[in-house]
């Protein structure tokens, strides 16, 4: 680890040192030579009425335009995080570095880096895990060969490779993880794919300075498919860890020994694909084989299969999973065995959706349920439309508790935006939860951005061992925004409130405001507030089984930080070239969220989260990392069509990206393209 800082403070001293000189380079300014004619003086095109271009901000310019596409973004933060109310734990100072670089080659293809360094933090580690004080990250893509062959390469604080059969999964998931090591994939003709990756399992840590945290031992994958008929593709991977840390546990690891968290483990697990493919249909077979340490051999095989005809889309499988199967040091499900069968049909008015799942234990030990869901939507007018979404739960483990969830909306474009009126009815053996959600997506100008949430919920708490029969009100009001208040100051944000209006519930508040203003070319100041509030509440506490329940007073507790960066942002050639264009092409600024959809409805309202450390993908050239909420940013992208994709790996489960969120842009001239994609629950 020693060599490995010392490796990675050596890369930060030169980038912050080419950085610098570049800074000074742009600052020198030529000496006008001495003439005896009258000094040239430029003219405004249209005297100066042309739409500004902000491809690279709002106040930065281009210092050196030849040259082939690279970029650098260098951010300086500090930070103050500390706890609120009783038994608070103290203050985190979070300072560091955080800088980021993309930068096209002629024959090498393109290349993006990452690296942060942090002074101070967050003392609590995993057990068993050391951190370090800085991740990297260096990625090269479409490295192009003889032959037809492309090469993709990783390197440092990265997530281990899959083939892409093994990444085209709608039931189970193969989730690779990350690790401090490197990865390679080459894609050649006939579909050949061949991957390879290695290094030690960790975690992203941290807050504004994402750094890493190695969890011990050690991971490693190779893999490889091929299409050696037309429809025909065939797939296997392999991957294996030594002595390494589980930092994630299923709810359905039943069959696992309750300290498996902590434990150090080794596995060898392999997986063949076999996936045939024509216009509307897409039919695969996996199979998986593994050991897990102190478990045994166990077997997996899975079937998947995708229809479409006009309107009607089809999809269904089977599986059978035995108990404890890793994936690396990844648990992956387990101890299943069953079915679902899903139906879509869409038209330009109608949209509804059908699915129901059967799940069985294998060993017995755990639970068996069965999962229903559908959805309908139906467009009344252009501007008018309602649906509704249905949930039920059946689960036989003893008890045959029940679950269901009822929604129904209305969906308007007004002279205000795009409103939605929502009501929610949820009921399990114990609690029955009714919601009235207003929700508005703000017509405000370009580049600003506000949507509003409005909630009333009614709780009613069952009979429970020692606790009466007790219903709550509680109202709620989130709030999401931003855009240029001025030429040289922006606004993002996010706002979410709970009050109880009866009965027992504690008062919560969240604020997260950031504010960046720029204070020259190529510099601005970044200011951000977050707080996260749950207020003092009386909830019945049960003291002894002899005596009723009794209402005990909570303090309240919380946290609040304040952040504050300042930003080096420079881009040099990609004014005449810049990301995926030609010399000459103009060029616009294009950024979002990745955010996690919880009412689903394909919009990023206000309160939903971002997700973090998130890698996006350009193109399939250049890539960025999302911040600590969920948004992303390339600062100068070609004008015309471009292809996003998100590699999820980092997504918390149990959300997931619906075709790795692919996403198609126009992205125009001296304009600010946003575009927000959203991560859904697997059901």
């Amino acid at each position: 680890m020693k060599a490995r800082a010392a490796y990675l403070l050596r890369c930060a001293a030169c980038l912050c040192g080419l950085t610098l000189a570049a800074a000074a380079a742009a600052g020198a300014q030529d000496q006008p030579a001495a003439t005896a004619e009258a000094a040239y003086s430029d003219r405004l095109i249209g005297g100066g009425s042309l739409t500004p271009d902000i491809s690279l901000g709002d106040y930065q310019t281009t210092t050196d335009p030849s040259g082939l596409a690279r970029s650098v973004r260098i951010d300086a933060v500090a930070s103050m995080l500390e706890g609120t109310g009783a038994n608070s734990g103290p203050t985190i100072h979070e300072n560091g570095i955080v800088a980021e670089g993309q930068w096209e080659t002629a024959n090498f293809g393109d290349f993006s880096a990452n690296l942060a360094g942090r002074i101070g933090g967050d003392s609590q580690r995993i057990s068993g895990a050391t951190s370090d004080s800085v991740s990297f990250a260096l990625h090269q893509r479409a490295m192009p060969f003889d032959g037809g062959w492309q090469a993709d390469n990783g390197l440092g604080d990265i997530n281990a490779p899959l083939i892409n059969l093994a990444r085209s999964q709608p039931r189970f998931l193969l989730s690779t993880g990350t690790m401090l090591g490197a990865e390679t994939e080459l894609r050649g003709p006939d579909g050949l794919q061949i991957v390879a990756g290695g290094g030690e399992p960790g975690i992203f840590d941290g807050i504004k300075v994402p750094t890493f945290e190695t969890l011990g031992g050690s991971t490693a994958t190779v893999g490889a498919q091929w299409s050696p008929a037309p429809h025909w593709t065939l797939g296997g991977e392999y991957a294996g860890a030594r002595d390494a840390n589980i930092y994630y546990q299923p709810l359905d690891a039943t069959l696992l020994p309750p300290d498996i968290a902590t434990q150090r483990i080794s596995s060898n697990t392999g997986l063949v694909s076999v996936a045939w493919t024509e216009p509307g249909t897409h039919a695969q077979l996996n199979f998986i084989d593994g050991t897990l340490d102190g478990n045994g051999n166990a077997f997996g095989v899975w079937a998947d299969a995708t229809h479409s005809y006009g309107a009607f889309t089809q999809s269904f499988g089977a599986f059978h999973i035995d108990p404890n199967l890793a994936w690396g040091n990844q648990l992956i499900t387990s101890d299943v065995e069953g079915g679902y069968y899903r139906a879509g049909f869409q038209t330009r008015r109608i949209t509804a959706d059908f699915g129901v799942d059967e799940v069985i234990s294998v060993s017995g030990r755990g639970a068996n349920s069965t999962f229903l869901n559908g959805d309908a939507r139906y467009q009344l007018s252009r501007d008018t439309g309602v649906g509704t979404v249905a949930n039920v739960l059946l689960t036989s483990d003893g008890s045959h508790n029940t679950a269901w969830s009822l929604e129904g909306y209305f969906d308007n474009v007004n002279s205000y935006g795009t409103g939605r009126m929502q009501l929610d009815y949820a009921a399990d053996p114990i609690t029955q939860d009714a919601s009235l959600t207003l929700q508005q997506t703000w017509s405000v100008r370009p580049g600003a951005r506000l949507a509003t949430s409005l909630a009333v919920d009614r709780v009613h708490s069952g009979a429970q061992p020692g606790l009466p029969q007790e219903n709550s009100t509680v109202a709620r009001f989130a709030l999401y925004g931003g855009g240029d208040l001025t030429a040289r100051l922006s606004l993002d944000g996010s706002l979410q409130w709970a009050q109880a209006l009866s009965g027992r519930a504690a008062p919560s508040t969240f604020a997260d405001v950031t504010f960046d203003y720029q204070v020259a070319p190529r510099w601005a100041l970044l200011f951000s507030y977050y707080e996260n509030r749950i207020g003092s509440w009386t909830p019945l506490v049960i003291t002894s089984p002899l005596t009723p329940a009794e209402p005990q007073p909570q303090a309240s507790q919380g946290q609040r930080g304040i952040f504050l960066t300042l930003r080096f942002q420079e881009s040099r050639g990609s004014h005449f070239i810049p990301l995926g264009g030609v010399a000459g092409s103009g060029s616009g600024r294009l950024s979002g969220v990745v955010y996690l959809d919880a009412n689903e409805n394909g919009r990023y309202d206000a309160g939903e989260s971002g997700a973090p450390n998130v890698t996006v993908i350009l193109d399939g050239r250049f890539s960025v990392r999302t911040d600590s909420q969920g948004r992303f940013d390339f600062a100068s992208v070609a004008a015309g069509h471009h292809v996003i994709t998100v590699q999820g790996d980092n997504l918390p489960l149990p959300w997931a990206l619906t075709n790795s969120g692919r996403t198609e842009v126009d992205v125009g001239t001296r304009d600010r393209t946003e575009v927000d994609i959203g991560a859904l629950r697997l059901k």
